[in-house]
């Protein structure tokens, strides 16, 4: 009876350690996707064009994020062990040589993306209408602009997780939220002396947004008791850390690598479906983007527990936390799912007023909210691995379900069957429930639990 009444203790204390990392995590989310909602809302009302324009511009910008997820998986997996092993010396460490890899990689892309930015819309999205494409090439100009300081935005928010610390993120998150919301109001429309840019305003009210962002999270983490990070450390490169980053960053940023160029090929599919289909997609993308709230709250709780309880030599309770984040995150997403497809129309409403749009939007949100117990499973459990530094399985995970499904079935279904959109969106689902599956079943197989970082 003790045994089993601890036992019961020690799942209902793991149950608070989730929803306590999980919520600020959820808040965090809910304003970032509200401040992508904002966007899509106020760009949409300068037409399809604008729409359009801006949905391909942030498929390449989100590319070159690729690399800022991986450094920062990598990050926030081995601070979370070493927190979890009470060493925050080493923790401390790792922060600084994030940082220090980062200046250099983040200022690579910065230059990559301000010198190519017309000539990728271009060879990517040859089908788009020219003025697309330059609108779309000035949005990423702008926003590529301050790109070293939103990487540390980005790093720094994922060393604080690893800590624990996730309400910290979420409040950095809500001011760099705001500055946004106001930026794009005062530069999209005009505002007294100050001239309407359109486009171009949304990416420059984004730019202020996330430079500011990177400065506060620089001086967050200079001043947090958690970790012991100072302006006048020596940030000289650790080739032994850098390397630990990279042996679990790699593998996560061609995962996020493929998947980026998996859903750069699958916006081609669409965008080459015409402008109302691609703007349906977006508004679609956009609704359903409500979702990702939750599940990427819980996979933030399951990455830092799992990271944590491996740090300390507890692979059981590591086993046990994922799963309570899981079971949580599912029950959530499922109900979003029942919402989506009960009533899609007033919410597709809030991104479009155009009647073809809403009425193709409504149809693609109805088949992906039977994929949302399927999403909540992937996210969740991937992020749990993440926690333990398995990022291989992960990558051959995404590379099967989403290049190769999502990718192959929605060519064979959208353009050579002649479903259109809807058949796009179908091969989403199939994606979605192949890769619940995998992740499932390599999260039971335990080899996660002796993977070493």
């Amino acid at each position: 009876m003790g045994s089993g009444m601890q036992a019961i203790d020690q799942r209902l204390e793991l149950r608070r350690k989730v929803l306590f990392l999980a919520w600020p995590a959820i808040i965090e989310n809910l304003l970032h996707t509200m401040v992508g909602i904002v966007d899509t809302a106020m760009v949409g009302r300068l037409g399809s064009e604008s729409l359009a324009a801006v949905g391909l511009g942030n498929q390449i910008f989100n590319i070159s994020l690729t690399v800022f997820a991986a450094l920062a998986t990598g990050s926030t997996a081995i601070v979370a062990r070493h927190i979890g092993a009470r060493e925050p010396e080493k923790a401390s460490e790792v922060a600084r040589q994030s940082l220090t890899l980062g200046v250099f990689v983040s200022g690579t892309v910065m230059a990559i993306l301000l010198l190519g930015a017309r000539t990728f819309l271009g060879i990517l999205f040859r089908s788009s209408e020219a003025i697309v494409l330059d609108l779309g090439a000035s949005y990423i100009r702008i926003v590529a602009s301050v790109l070293i300081l939103n990487y540390f935005l980005i790093v720094i928010n994922a060393i604080l997780r690893g800590a624990g610390d996730t309400k910290t993120p979420m409040r950095i998150t809500a001011l760099v939220n705001v500055i946004n919301i106001i930026g794009n109001i005062i530069f999209i429309y005009g505002i007294g002396p100050i001239p309407s840019f359109g486009v171009a305003g949304a990416a420059i009210g984004t730019a202020i947004a996330q430079g500011c962002g990177g400065i506060i999270a620089l001086i967050v983490l200079f001043r947090t008791n958690i970790l012991q990070v100072r302006i006048t450390d020596s940030y000289k490169p650790n080739g032994v850390i850098i390397r630990r980053i990279s042996n679990i960053g790699v593998p996560a940023g061609v995962e996020q690598g493929v998947m980026r160029v998996g859903q750069l090929m699958y916006t081609i599919v669409v965008s080459s479906l015409g402008t109302v289909a691609y703007a349906a997609h977006q508004v679609a993308l956009n609704a359903e983007s409500l979702s990702f709230m939750p599940g990427l709250g819980f996979a933030v709780a399951a990455t830092t527990l799992v990271g944590q309880n491996l740090g300390a030599k507890q692979p059981q309770r590591a086993e046990d936390a994922a799963k309570i984040a899981r079971n949580l995150g599912l029950i959530v997403m499922s109900l979003m799912g029942v919402i989506f497809f009960v009533i899609p129309e007033p919410i597709v409403k809030v991104f479009s007023r155009d009647p073809d749009v809403i009425a193709l939007a409504v149809v693609c949100l109805r088949l992906v909210a039977v994929a949302q117990p399927s999403l909540a499973v992937w996210m969740i459990l991937s992020g749990g691995l993440r926690g333990a530094g398995d990022t291989k399985s992960i990558m051959k995970i995404v590379l099967v379900g989403f290049l190769f499904v999502r990718v192959g079935l929605a060519w064979l279904f959208a353009i050579r069957l002649g479903y259109g959109l809807v058949g796009a969106w179908v091969a989403m689902v199939i994606d979605l429930v192949l890769r619940s599956i995998l992740i499932q079943r390599r999260f039971s197989a335990g080899v996660w639990k002796m993977v070493r970082v």
